[in-house]
């Protein structure tokens, strides 16, 4: 039933489906509070997606009695209060595989590890709207994830406020495609290690932080990444002359409201999938490299402004 334009309370019809192993009502206009009692009668659910409706309330503590569970989205709605470590935690670690719990309402101090134990985790997505949410991954000390994540969004969750620090847990990560920390107040040098230990890894947002020093890449590496977006941090120093050549894949490129100086790399010639390229307020000067009129043939948006070129 999803995109369906879908309106009302869905509490006459959700205790009728005992038997449903998959349950998707994403992008409707369904509201009111989350028919509980009737969800804990789903024992055989795999997958529940009530993405971006209007649903409100306390999230469902039968939630973790659900115990074939693989797929939980319940992403754009107005679910409020905390995120319990222990709710999330007791979700069957040997089925769950999705989890997204963004655009919600939700508060408090929710610790990371307590995925540890979900073997089968790939996809973990928590984008905060009210920044009320704090998520720390850096306790316990050296805790070994027995995952291996394709995809991570940690959103304007005050993440790792106290250290400022890039998850730890993420050395022991290889299978990354989509990383996403923005609008978090994280510290430190660009993480090149996080583009050299997921060779796969196609979208890597650090926007609004406060990373810090040169934006550095191993001249030597072919990055396969499609979108790199670290606009808003601290970033100084001049760009090298072969980015172009160490990321020729690049689809988006935002490296605006940084510190960046001196002339643009000609070597953007051979980015020539780039569509968007956002160089605005920093401090670059001489020529807008002529390559990137005769050979960035596809891009569609450019962002010159405030620079001294």
């Amino acid at each position: 039933m999803r995109e369906n334009r879908l309106n009302g309370s869905i509490s006459p019809y959700i205790g009728a489906l005992s038997s449903a192993k998959a349950i998707s009502l994403s992008d409707n206009y369904f509201n009111g509070d989350f028919p509980t009692q009737d969800l804990c009668k789903l024992k055989k659910l795999e997958e529940l997606d009530i993405s971006y409706n209007d649903f409100e309330g306390i999230l469902p503590r039968c939630i973790n009695n659900i115990s074939s569970l693989r797929v939980l989205d319940i992403s754009g709605n107005h679910f409020i209060g905390k995120l319990s470590s222990s709710l999330v935690a007791s979700l069957n670690p040997t089925t769950i595989e999705y989890i997204d719990l963004s655009h919600n309402l939700f508060e408090g101090l929710f610790s990371f590890s307590s995925f540890a134990n979900h073997s089968k985790l790939k996809v973990v997505r928590i984008m905060s709207e009210n920044s009320k949410l704090v998520i720390e991954t850096e306790n316990p000390l050296g805790w070994t994830p027995l995952f291996q994540l394709t995809a991570l969004a940690l959103q304007n969750c005050n993440l790792n406020k106290l250290t400022g620090n890039i998850p730890k847990f993420l050395f022991d990560q290889y299978s990354l495609e989509k990383v996403d920390f923005s609008h978090n107040k994280l510290k430190g040098s660009f993480p090149l290690w996080l583009l050299e230990n997921n060779t796969r890894i196609l979208q890597l947002n650090l926007r609004n932080n406060s990373f810090e020093g040169r934006f550095y890449l191993q001249p030597e590496h072919h990055i396969n990444v499609s979108l790199i977006d670290v606009s808003g941090n601290h970033f100084d120093g001049r760009l090298q002359e072969n980015i172009g050549k160490i990321m020729p894949y690049l689809h988006w490129l935002n490296i605006s409201q940084n510190h960046f100086e001196g002339d643009f790399p000609s070597s953007i010639g051979d980015m020539s999938y780039l569509q968007v390229l956002d160089l605005s307020f920093n401090r670059f000067s001489g020529k807008v490299p002529t390559e990137l009129v005769s050979k960035c043939t596809s891009l569609k948006t450019l962002n010159l402004r405030n620079n001294n070129f």
